[in-house]
């Protein structure tokens, strides 16, 4: 005669030890996503330094490709909330700028910086509806925290330097985010063209 073991199922010390596992992989996994967005949005701020860099380089020693304008750009969110740094002109004449096919990264959009990162921006504003700029200035009023995709009629941030390195136009502390509201890093704009990644 064969005898059969009673199964009563998971004892409560094995069901104990299965949820801590659970736990701690769950624990894990959301330690990497938040580690990954922290990248992301430090990422985005040392590609908006260095192409910062590189506008302020060309502003000051290259004519532009396009007769009689000036070189600028732009940071701005498409309609999905993905940030973009995105290249252009400026026409001194007319006060327009153009971002009309301007930059070949992106399809057209210019350079990624993440779905991750929210980016907001404090300091001076500069008003633009369709292209052009409002007043003689191009200086609207001080913003205080403002995200990037709310400015200008979601236009975005425009970016421009003078020929002698000063900043015509983005002077102030932009902002990166994750997407959980904590701060990851600044990029500085001063007036005299300096800029610094933090």
């Amino acid at each position: 005669m064969t005898k059969h073991k009673n199964d009563h199922g998971y004892t409560l010390v094995e069901m104990i030890i299965v949820i801590a596992i659970i736990a701690v992989v769950a624990g894990m996994s959301l330690i990497s996503i938040t580690l990954i967005h922290s990248a992301r949005a430090k990422e985005a701020s040392v590609t908006v330094d260095s192409e910062i860099a590189t506008l302020i380089t060309k502003s000051k020693n290259m004519q532009s490709d396009v007769p009689g304008m000036q070189y600028a750009a732009r940071i701005y969110a498409d309609d999905r909330g993905v940030y973009y740094y995105q290249k252009g002109y400026y026409d001194p004449t007319t006060m327009k700028y153009n971002f009309t096919n301007t930059d070949t990264e992106g399809d057209g959009k210019g350079k990624s910086l993440s779905s991750y990162v929210i980016i907001k921006y404090t300091g001076e504003e500069t008003i633009v509806q369709n292209g052009f700029v409002e007043d003689s200035y191009g200086i609207g009023a001080k913003v205080e925290d403002h995200e990037v995709k709310d400015l200008n009629f979601h236009q975005g941030l425009f970016i421009r330097f003078n020929k002698d390195g000063t900043c015509a136009q983005g002077v102030g502390d932009i902002r990166f985010y994750k997407r959980n509201g904590n701060m990851v890093a600044h990029e500085y704009i001063r007036s005299n063209g300096s800029h610094q990644s933090k």
